[in-house]
């Protein structure tokens, strides 16, 4: 039996998700074995899925799904794959463009052994200079991205990830400050069921507030609520819903994309959404890759950036 399922959402990322993929398996994954670790890349409703000739690289440990009926949020492909994981640890992996550092399972399943009930976020990065919503603006694509990883040696230097990167939007303060969502918590199995797992009453497209719906249940549930510092994921730009445009842009009914997010979550649960205040506890090594992020995001959550 693997230790732990990874569960990546994957819709028109043919070229993204096979990094994501092997970001998450033995070797690249730190003190693992191959045996440990199964994905489940859940298919859904892609116009252009990943190549077979793609596919059929990858090792046993990899299952390829087509889910029944997709819709356009991926809540409920997320929930059908932790269904099917065979692992007691599940890692959903809503946006499969979000490659993972080498010691993010190893790490985050250190805490679990010590404390089974933990909840272990993981901070997300954009890779570029600039969170993705700006970079664009400059002439920010998948070429450019190609190159930059290619500068880094990407994926024989895994942790030099941290000198391409910015903190994403939901984590300005990296993990020095209140985070809204992880694109690649690790919990329980059981746990994630007890917490019932996404809603797929958030239908807009993308989701909308459906991972910070999740992220806010489960850190705000009372249980232990971990964070793991010099570990996060990696978003890789291929044109999705909330990063490769400001979710503060005015659309056609006069509302912005977030207010909409926030007006579905609203009406979901009879409260405005706001982010959870709750602090996590830090777990894992800061790296020296890891020091240029960290300075700015010490110095975005005391004003002086």
């Amino acid at each position: 039996m693997p230790k732990v399922s990874v569960i990546i959402i994957a819709y028109n990322m043919a070229r993204e998700v096979p990094r994501t993929v092997q970001s998450f398996l033995p070797p690249y994954q730190e003190k693992l074995e191959a045996g440990d670790v199964e994905i489940l890349v859940m298919e859904n409703g892609s116009s252009s899925p990943i190549p077979e000739t793609v596919r059929s690289g990858w090792p046993p440990a990899v299952r390829y799904i087509n889910v029944p009926s997709p819709s356009a949020s991926p809540a409920a492909a997320l929930n059908l794959g932790v269904d099917m994981a065979s692992a007691p640890v599940v890692v959903p992996v809503i946006d499969g463009a979000r490659m993972a550092s080498p010691g993010l399972l190893h790490n985050g399943l250190s805490v679990l052994r010590q404390e089974p009930d933990a909840f272990v976020g993981t901070t997300g990065f954009h890779l570029g200079s600039q969170r993705q919503p700006i970079a664009v603006l400059s002439g920010y694509n998948q070429q450019v991205e190609d190159e930059l990883l290619a500068s880094i040696g990407w994926p024989k230097q895994g942790y030099r990830l941290f000198e391409i990167c910015s903190p994403g939007g939901s984590a300005g303060g990296a993990w020095f400050g209140g985070a809204s969502e992880s694109n690649a918590p690790l919990l329980l199995k059981a746990r994630y069921l007890e917490l019932g797992g996404f809603d797929p009453a958030f239908d807009i497209p993308g989701g909308g507030l459906v991972n910070l719906d999740f992220y806010e249940r489960a850190v705000t549930s009372g249980k232990p609520y971990y964070m793991l510092v010099g570990e996060g994921t990696f978003h890789q730009i291929h044109g999705g819903v909330t990063t490769s445009k400001s979710v503060r842009e005015v659309e056609a009914d006069g509302r912005t994309t977030f207010q909409r997010y926030t007006d579905q979550y609203e009406a979901i649960r009879s409260r405005p959404w706001k982010i959870p205040q709750r602090l996590p506890i830090l777990y894992g090594i800061h790296r020296p890759q890891c020091s240029k992020i960290s300075l700015a995001a010490l110095k975005s959550i005391s004003g002086l950036a």
